[in-house]
């Protein structure tokens, strides 16, 4: 098992951007043979899976996806995943630094969160994603290209736009801009800060806003209190910690700020509804 959970980063093709094609099984790169990751891991940018074709598994922080047919995924980065099971699936992999994707952008995906990474589109939208990729791939393949670059970028940021209006008509009516922007800088605060700032009126202080105003902009927003998020925060780091790697209980009481280990198994227990242990066995058979 690993100490900790890596941390990839894109090393290749044209800046800030990779794109991959798989189908029934094999991978490939601007035309040659790539290997996959099928280990458990994180990214530091977006990930869009458009599946063209066939079925293929996928888990994304301990939720599976079924993609069949026409579907889209978007992994957020630092969402833990890993453990894809290709079947005979057919699509593409386009990994994109979040320099691609507009703050107005960020807010769509990141509702993600609470509706779900995969979203199935109609043909028409199925149709100008794959279109979009498929420029994008032939720019990425061709060497020593005058504007190569500017023009894969263009590309990239279009199949950005088209990804987000997809996810948008997918998602339901959200609240006013305002609370929008504070529930999304609260779950920025929360993934930054979750080892030592673990309350309603802490995170609100660094809002600048009162704890009651808080909650009722991200209830509003995501049907769930602050108190909630940051309860569901907690678990997930330590389910992560758990699963993948070979830290003991004790060690992961420590890394998430809970100097007393009895007192984070209970926690744990109340939120997981099974303890740490447990956990670790039953997911890990």
């Amino acid at each position: 098992m690993m100490s900790q959970i890596p941390l990839h980063r894109i090393q290749h093709g044209a800046p800030g951007m990779l794109l991959k094609h798989f189908s029934h099984g094999s991978i490939t790169q601007n035309g040659y043979i790539a290997t996959s990751v099928d280990y458990a891991h994180r990214d530091n940018y977006y990930v869009f899976i458009v599946q063209e074709s066939g079925e293929n598994r996928l888990l994304v922080d301990f939720k599976e996806y079924r993609l069949q047919g026409g579907t889209m995924v978007c992994i957020l980065p630092g969402q833990v995943h890993g453990g894809a099971k290709q079947a005979d699936g057919a699509g593409w992999l386009l990994a994109l630094d979040a320099l691609f994707v507009k703050e107005e952008m960020k807010e769509v995906f990141e509702k993600t969160l609470f509706t779900g990474n995969l979203v199935t589109p109609d043909e028409e939208s199925l149709a100008d994603l794959l279109s979009c990729i498929t420029v994008l791939n032939r720019k990425l393949c061709a060497e020593h290209q005058p504007l190569h670059h500017y023009v894969s970028s263009s590309l990239a940021t279009s199949f950005v736009s088209l990804a987000a209006e997809l996810y948008e008509s997918h998602q339901p009516a959200g609240a006013d801009k305002r609370r929008t922007i504070i529930t999304r800088r609260f779950k920025a605060l929360l993934s930054e800060n979750i080892l030592s700032v673990k309350t309603p009126s802490q995170y609100a202080a660094l809002l600048y806003i009162s704890p009651p105003y808080l909650n009722e902009a991200v209830k509003s927003v995501t049907g769930c209190t602050s108190s909630y998020w940051i309860q569901y925060e907690i678990a997930l780091a330590a389910k992560r910690l758990l699963f993948y790697t070979d830290m003991s209980i004790k060690e992961i009481s420590f890394h998430l700020g809970y100097e007393d280990c009895g007192y984070f198994t209970r926690l744990f227990g109340k939120i997981a509804g099974t303890s740490p242990a447990q956990f670790r066995m039953i997911y890990r058979k």
